[in-house]
């Protein structure tokens, strides 16, 4: 029972965490090709 319990608590406290990583990796990425594309328009204005 106490096993169980033990599993539950930790899946419960790591979902938000892998949830929260997720999103992170996905603003991180978004940001980056954000300053990518930036320098890209800029070099074709020029």
């Amino acid at each position: 029972m106490f096993e169980l319990l033990k599993s539950m608590g930790f899946s419960l406290i790591m979902v938000p965490v892998v949830m929260a990583a997720i999103l992170a990796l996905i603003y991180g990425l978004g940001g980056l090709f954000n300053i990518i594309s930036k320098r890209e328009t800029k070099g074709i204005e020029r």
